[in-house]
């Protein structure tokens, strides 16, 4: 269970954890898609709502909290992440950055979303330990 300080993001969301980019479109999917990805329990990973509002996501407490250095992300930054992120497959695109003042941010923020839904490249799986 995710857990809430003072607010909820607006979902869908996108979090970046070290590079790995994950969509969700509630917190079930959420934390369905978490453990797909190693986290580092004492770090804290980027997180962006619907409406371009920066959040931060703290495993070590499963907390999501609006209080965070980076605030507002423009659809330039969203796009960056899209492009840039280490799970991808070999078939997906990259997403255009031409036009961009065009293009509203919930446009762009729809598109990726759903493109890294439909993205099969998994993040690597946690790291086993056998004793």
């Amino acid at each position: 269970m995710l857990n809430y300080f003072f607010r909820k993001p607006k979902y869908p969301v996108i979090c970046d954890i070290d590079g790995y980019v994950i969509a969700a479109k509630s917190e079930k999917s959420f934390l369905k898609r978490l453990p797909e990805v190693n986290q580092d329990s004492e770090k804290t990973y980027n997180l962006l709502d619907s409406t371009a509002e920066g959040w931060a996501f703290m495993p070590k407490h499963m907390l999501v909290s609006p209080l965070t250095f980076k605030k507002q992300w423009t659809k330039k930054e969203l796009i960056s992440i899209f492009n840039s992120r280490k799970n991808v497959s070999s078939e997906a695109a990259q997403y255009s950055e031409k036009s961009l003042s065009s293009k509203r941010f919930e446009t762009i923020f729809a598109d990726i979303v759903e493109l890294l839904l439909k993205d099969k490249a998994k993040p690597p799986a946690k790291n086993l330990e056998v004793f």
